[in-house]
Formats: structure tokens, C-alpha cells, sequence
């Protein structure tokens, strides 16, 4: 990647960070083991409240995050990168979340607070410990959400130093896509083809939706601009349009035909991977 890439790269994409916190739900407790076995490689805890509203909150936290997903590429643990194209669309999402449905979820927990820690005293008995249980006009500020995007565009003071980590994140993000589409296109393929018997296998409608999505996203992911790739997916694109899975269920010829162009496609997009470093154990499609 050149320099002029290297400057279209930082225009294009942001580091995206998600960070929440919850009222920490779980504590050690001294209930007796019953075994023989070296109790020291036993851990016992216990549930502080049995409460439907923090489960809820916990369950929307990870919907929100991979109500998200779609729109990002993968980067380090902790911290993705985003398209800009989608930002506008994922900080709706995110200040939706963070503005107005999770103080909503947390509002309705600490309402439910006190009559949960009655009821954990009863169930509790002699593990209930009342220094653990906040009081409850404390209980909220347990609770955060936040989001950060960060621009990668930079000074020209500062574009040396920044270098090597835009270049680490280009060589990061295709291969990730790279890896994405042979995934999706890999089980697909393998659906399409025939168990050791003779007999058809079963085609899932979720694996041409999970590759047409893919395909649909893909000019706003390539964002390093991998020529090769874009080819290979522009093909895919077409050869995709239209095509409904129960129709192919139904024709042979059809399904032969589809899957004689998924499998040379999966040889292409293996070929690509491993160019990029990746290598898989089998250049076969897996079983999805």
C-alpha cells in the first residue's frame, strides 16, 4: 500500500470502542462441597438477586453490540474499525441505545432493586450478606454505556510516526474480508455438493442470505481497496442476483451449476487467503 492509500485509508475508516458495565451479580459464597474430591478445585458462588430486569439488560447490551457487527471489521480484541460510510448509521444505533433504552432497562431494575433483595434474604438465608447489596440510590451508578469512534486521519507531523499502525490495520482489514468471503462462499459451496452416499445435502436458506449480505456490504467494507477481491465479489454479485434457494432445491441442473461456480470460487478465495498469510488446513469447503 502506498502513501497516497495510506492517507485514503485514514479518511475512510474509524477505530470504533464499546465499553459497558453492569451491577455485578455474582459473589463467592462458603456452601459446603458435597464430594470427596480436592475441594480446592471447586469454586462455589452465588446469585446476589434473581432479577429478570438485570438478565434483560445484559441480553440487550449484547444485541445492541452485534446489532453492529454487520457494519464493522474486524481489528484487535476490544476495538474494531468502521467504514465511515456507516458511522452515521451505527452512532444512531449506539446513542439510541445509550440515550434512551438502557437508562429505560436501568430505571425499571432499580425499581425492582429493593423488593429483589427482600426476597434474596429469604432465599439466601445464611449466605445472604447485607454489605454486599448497595443501597439502592447507589445501584444505578453501577450501570454505563459508552461508544468512541476515533478518526485515523492524522497531520502530516504525524503520519510518519502513525505508519506502521495504518499499515498493521490495512493488512488487518483484507484479510478479514478476505477471510469473511471465503467462509460465507465456502459453506455454501459444501451445502451445494453431495454426501459420500450420492444423496443431495441440505441447503440452509441462511447461507445464500448470510452470503448476499456480505455481498451487498462489500464496496463499503473495501475500504484499502483490494482490486483482486472486489473481482472476485463483483462476479459472486451477479451470479448471486436473484437466485432464491427453494429453486434451486428443486433443479438439479440449477444446483449442479451453482455449485461448480461456489467451489471455483472457494479455490479462488483460499488461493487469496493464503497469499495474505492465512492458511487453512484444508483447502476444502467446511461444513456449515
Amino acid at each position: 500500500m502506498n502513501e497516497k492509500n495510506l492517507g485514503n485509508l485514514a479518511k475512510r475508516v474509524l477505530f470504533l470502542t464499546i465499553s459497558c458495565s453492569r451491577f455485578g451479580n455474582v459473589r463467592k459464597s462458603n456452601v459446603e462441597l458435597n464430594t470427596t474430591a480436592n475441594h480446592s478445585r471447586f469454586a462455589t458462588n452465588k446469585k446476589l438477586l434473581n432479577s429478570p430486569e438485570l438478565k434483560q439488560i445484559a441480553k440487550r447490551d449484547e444485541e445492541v453490540k452485534k446489532s453492529v457487527e454487520r457494519f464493522l471489521l474486524p481489528y484487535k480484541v476490544g476495538c474494531s474499525i468502521l467504514p465511515c460510510a456507516s458511522a452515521p448509521t451505527v452512532r444512531q444505533i449506539l446513542n439510541d441505545y445509550k440515550k434512551i433504552e438502557r437508562p429505560a432497562l436501568v430505571k425499571a431494575f432499580v425499581a425492582a432493586y429493593p423488593e429483589q433483595t427482600t426476597s434474596s434474604q429469604v432465599e439466601l438465608k445464611e449466605e445472604f450478606v447485607a454489605n454486599e447489596y448497595k443501597p439502592v440510590g447507589d445501584v444505578a451508578a453501577e450501570f454505563s454505556f459508552d461508544f468512541d469512534m476515533f478518526s485515523m486521519d492524522l497531520s502530516d507531523e504525524m503520519k510518519e510516526q502513525a505508519h506502521e499502525k495504518i499499515m498493521e490495520a490495512a493488512a488487518s482489514i483484507a484479510e478479514a474480508l478476505a477471510v469473511a468471503a471465503h467462509e460465507c462462499v465456502s459453506k455454501l459451496a459444501d451445502s451445494l455438493s453431495a454426501n459420500e452416499d450420492g444423496k443431495p445435502k441440505k441447503i440452509y436458506d441462511k447461507q445464500f442470505v448470510k452470503l448476499q449480505e456480505f455481498l451487498a456490504g462489500f464496496d463499503i467494507k473495501n475500504v484499502t481497496d483490494s482490486k483482486e477481491l472486489k473481482a472476485e465479489m463483483d462476479t459472486l454479485k451477479a451470479l448471486m442476483q436473484g437466485v432464491d434457494p427453494e429453486k434451486v432445491r428443486e433443479n438439479d441442473g440449477l444446483r449442479a451449476d451453482l455449485a461448480t461456480k461456489m467451489s471455483a470460487a472457494t479455490a479462488s478465495l483460499t488461493a487469496m487467503v493464503q497469499h495474505k498469510g492465512r492458511k487453512f488446513r484444508d483447502a476444502e469447503p467446511v461444513e456449515g
